[in-house]
């Protein structure tokens, strides 16, 4: 292996083929110490992650639709919940948030903290906004009321408040009134597509009803669909619900548009009352007696005004466990086809004439006469009926803005007692107004600030989409929830 022989310096020296065995042992472990690296590399690919260091509970898999029926509506539960919203959704306009652990009935919120088995729920509903309409309420002294803002394209709550949940809750079902005419005009535009006369003559008071009347007198005034929409002719309704309607088409109607359903959950089905007579009939088609639906119901209606899609309101954006991971939340009915998109814009153009020229002309116009908001129009329905259980004048108002692109929906009921200060069609103006206008002008894109539709430029994320994958042990967490 060494070399001999006399040399004048050095020492030993390498044959040649100690030389090369000397590199074949260099790469046969440079050879085995990368076997053994890409073995190593195998074994924790394929072997199971590692556990955390401290057991915990998994993440529930999802959250029963009971456990968030009881939300934030009285001023009390949302002072409350509005606090410091922000501070979990920094990107968007600040939600109410409450905590709910597995004793909660209902949710409840936490000013000192958030106990560690909690939930967190977040809302849709929108802080600022939820203020104003309790302020418009304050305002206009309603002690038992209820107003509801929806965005009619989603049917996400941004505003749900009732002011005497307790003595008239929001849940329950109370007569419709004349938002019924809302109903009976989709399924007449129907028959006039068949070429059925959608002209009435009545005599008299419009809004006063007896056998009589239901029959179509040989002369008196004349009013056309759209007029006596916005008049609420009862005369009228009561005629075609008689003689074009009748009673099957009436109450298929109704199923379709989800009134004889509950809306959401927690929610009262709707309810008609057995139809015994042509008057019950007349009454039943004009709203004067014979159904009764929740306000969220009428909310709901605005998602079909608007593009001719049924659409279930939600109000959880959604819910986080204590580990920051997003809880499945309880699916919601598919959008439901109801009327075609043409229909359903031709009876929202019709629905203008009801603040312009019609029964809530007052509530859209200032004293000198000029519109409250100004260029942006809204399509409305106003309602009013005595009723019973409790006793009082139930005066409704639903509305949708701007009537020609609709992103606002808003509805206003409030049982009257014998003395009352505001119209349910001025609260609704009102609210409208701390929507679309500022100190300056009355504008759509101003509503932008509640539904998040700023455009690509300036788009706040929802809630819903800030969930933020978390590594636990190894492991990726990407549950999230689709509100």
């Amino acid at each position: 292996m060494f070399q001999g022989g006399n040399r004048r310096r050095g020492g030993p020296r390498l044959t040649a083929f100690g030389r090369l065995a000397i590199v074949c042992a260099l790469a046969g472990g440079v050879s085995l110490v990368w076997g053994a690296g890409a073995a190593f590399r195998a074994w924790r690919t394929s072997a199971p992650a590692a556990l955390p260091a401290v057991s915990s509970a998994p993440p529930r898999a999802s959250l029963e639709a009971g456990r968030l029926v009881d939300l934030p509506r009285t001023r009390e539960r949302f002072e409350f919940a509005r606090a410091h919203a922000s501070e979990f959704d920094p990107h968007a306009n600040p939600r109410l948030v409450e905590w709910l652990t597995v004793e909660d009935e209902v949710p409840r919120a936490e000013p000192d903290g958030w106990p560690e088995d909690a939930l967190r729920i977040e809302y849709s509903l929108d802080e600022t906004l939820t203020a104003d309409v309790f302020e418009v309420l304050r305002r206009g002294r309603v002690k038992r009321g209820h107003a509801i803002v929806i965005d009619p394209r989603t049917a996400r709550l941004l505003a749900y408040v009732s002011t005497d949940p307790e003595a008239f809750p929001a849940e329950r079902a109370y007569p419709a009134a004349s938002i019924v005419k809302v109903l009976s005009a989709a399924a007449l535009l129907e028959e006039e597509a068949r070429g059925a006369d959608m002209s009435c003559i009545y005599r008299g008071n419009k809004y006063r009803l007896n056998r009589r009347r239901l029959d179509r007198p040989r002369s008196g005034r004349e009013s056309g669909l759209e007029e006596a929409l916005a008049t609420s002719n009862n005369q009228c309704f009561s005629q075609w619900a008689v003689y074009t309607l009748g009673e099957d088409r009436l109450r298929s109607t109704f199923e379709r548009f989800g009134w004889l359903a509950s809306p959401a959950p927690g929610h009262e089905a709707g309810r008609i009352e057995q139809v015994e007579s042509r008057l019950d009939l007349g009454r039943l088609g004009s709203g004067l007696d014979g159904l009764r639906v929740t306000p969220l119901h009428v909310a709901a209606l605005t998602t079909v005004l608007n593009d001719g899609a049924l659409r279930e309101p939600w109000w959880v954006d959604r819910v986080v466990d204590p580990a920051g991971r997003s809880v499945t939340l309880p699916a919601r009915a598919a959008p439901r086809e109801v009327l075609p998109v043409a229909r359903a814009k031709a009876l929202r153009e019709m629905l203008v004439s009801t603040t312009t020229r019609g029964t809530a002309k007052s509530a859209f116009r200032t004293r000198r006469g000029r519109p409250v908001l100004g260029d942006v129009q809204v399509a409305g329905k106003t309602g009013n009926l005595t009723g019973r259980d409790p006793y009082g004048r139930y005066e409704w108002f639903v509305g949708l803005a701007p009537a020609d692109d609709p992103k606002i929906g808003v509805v206003v009921l409030q049982l009257q007692s014998n003395l009352w200060w505001k119209k349910s069609s001025e609260l609704a103006a009102n609210i409208l107004r701390e929507i679309f206008c500022d100190r300056k002008t009355c504008e759509a894109r101003h509503a932008d600030r509640f539904t998040g539709d700023l455009g690509p430029v300036a788009d706040p994320r929802r809630i819903s989409e800030l969930d933020t994958p978390i590594q636990i042990a190894g492991v990726r967490d990407d549950t999230t929830a689709t509100p």
